[in-house]
């Protein structure tokens, strides 16, 4: 009887510490980490990784022999275009895989190139929101890239946010080509 008590006890103790916690500023109902809504979430803004993110980190996305930019020349006229995402998401549009399987088979034709692939957001979040999910956008095609058969060892990832637009202007058309991965290979 005391055993099935204490059991009892513990059982809703956890419950009670395990619940439904949220990040001060917001409501656990799709609010960014700084309490600003955003539609069709596709992010856990409790995910530990929004405040875990260090872009200065020189470990971030460096594979054995450190950054390629560190230890190889960058080939500006690939011709690769950028990806572009949907709005406060991370998943690859079906319309836009063409530009990473292109990618891929830029890799697979100059077997001792290597690629960074750079993601980005618009301006819309906050800066350490738009760090999470332009990580996520340039190591979902990352992922993609290691599916159709291109060694992970020869993609490197970098995460920029809204730093760096490749179009000025707040209204959809700039939003639209903001959100992206770029693909930069070196040889």
């Amino acid at each position: 009887m005391r055993t099935s008590f204490f059991l009892t006890l513990l059982a809703a103790t956890a419950l009670i510490f395990t619940g439904c916690a949220t990040k001060s500023g917001g409501n656990g109902m799709g609010d960014d980490v700084n309490g600003a809504a955003y539609d069709g979430a596709t992010i856990d803004p409790n995910d530990p990784s929004l405040n875990g993110y260090d872009p200065n980190d020189p470990n971030v996305g460096a594979f054995d022999n450190g950054k390629f930019e560190d230890t190889r020349t960058r080939v500006t006229d690939s011709g690769l275009e950028a990806l572009l995402f949907s709005f406060d998401s991370y998943m690859l549009p079906p319309e836009e895989l063409a530009k990473a399987e292109a990618a891929a088979q830029y890799l697979f034709n100059n077997p001792s190139h290597v690629m960074i692939i750079e993601g980005h957001c618009d301006e819309r979040g906050s800066n350490e929101y738009n760090l999470s999910l332009s990580e996520q956008r340039a190591i979902g095609v990352r992922d993609y890239m290691v599916q159709l058969g291109i060694a992970e060892n020869r993609i490197q990832t970098r995460a920029f946010g809204e730093d760096k637009p490749v179009v000025a202007g707040a209204d959809e058309s700039a939003y639209r080509l903001n959100r992206r991965a770029e693909f930069v290979p070196y040889k």
